[in-house]
């Protein structure tokens, strides 16, 4: 990513050395079209001199957008990831030593929006269309939203249907420390 920014950005960011390369290109670009009608041994001569700057202009190391809308924010997004991350670590302790419905509620979506998150982040990341078509990574993208909505809905069903998600901790817990007597 570096060395592609290193050759986006100008080495010099002079306004005269832009005008001085700007005016290099458009009078090569002249010069090729006037001298078509020449040999094709001067051609390839003149086409070798072409400034640098029209294929550095042209490097993308990410698809263009074609479309008018406002680019996301994706920095505000990042900020509440993970001020939820910092959020669990004091609910979720507090949901196991105060257990009630708002606590299991509050600690049910917070699990659920920090899983979804990072199963969409992978998804993203490594189902990408460029690699295994246009179809996958949608299908992947279905699946992470499946997912999240059964989690979430199975977590609110043990809170309303069973002792809550701090209780069942509890009861699993004491599973496994009656196991160990034995």
């Amino acid at each position: 990513m570096a060395f592609s920014m290193l050759l986006r950005t100008p080495g010099y960011t002079s306004r005269l050395y832009t005008q001085q390369m700007m005016k290099l290109a458009t009078q090569a670009s002249l010069q090729r079209s006037a001298v078509s009608v020449l040999p094709a041994t001067a051609n390839a001569l003149k086409e070798m001199n072409t400034p640098i700057l029209n294929s550095v202009r042209s490097f993308r190391t990410s698809p263009v957008r074609l479309s008018d809308e406002k680019p996301h924010d994706h920095s505000k997004l990042w900020v509440i990831e993970k001020g939820v991350a910092a959020l669990m670590v004091p609910i979720l302790p507090l949901g196991l030593l105060l257990p009630n419905k708002i606590l299991d509620s509050v600690i049910a979506i917070l699990i659920c929006a920090h899983s979804f998150w990072g199963l969409e982040a992978i998804a993203i990341d490594y189902v990408r269309a460029s690699v295994v078509g246009p179809i996958l990574p949608k299908i992947a993208l279905g699946l992470v939203y499946i997912i999240s909505i059964a989690t979430l809905g199975g977590l609110f069903y043990i809170i309303s249907h069973d002792g809550g998600i701090a209780n069942t901790i509890k009861q699993i817990w004491a599973i496994k420390s009656d196991r160990q007597k034995l």
